[in-house]
């Protein structure tokens, strides 16, 4: 993951976040990146989302031991 792909997601989280609301902000990061991972899907129809997760899954799979965390663990 690059530099700028890492800030992207960093500050699209902190967005998202700051429009749902105060609520949203005092939720732990990982729950606030299922919600905005949940909201984004919701915008497919369930063919389309359903490709997306396993496209989700496929790359991750194939990139997760190359990526450092930029954001604390799950608690």
């Amino acid at each position: 993951m690059s530099a700028d792909t890492r800030a992207a997601a960093i500050t699209a989280l902190a967005r998202y976040a700051s429009l749902v609301g105060p609520s949203e902000m005092h939720e732990p990061l990982n729950w606030q990146a299922s919600d905005l991972m949940t909201d984004l899907l919701l915008g497919f129809d369930p063919a389309t989302a359903d490709l997306i997760l396993h496209r989700v899954r496929r790359d991750y799979d194939a990139e997760h031991h190359d990526v450092r965390p930029v954001l604390p663990p799950a608690r």
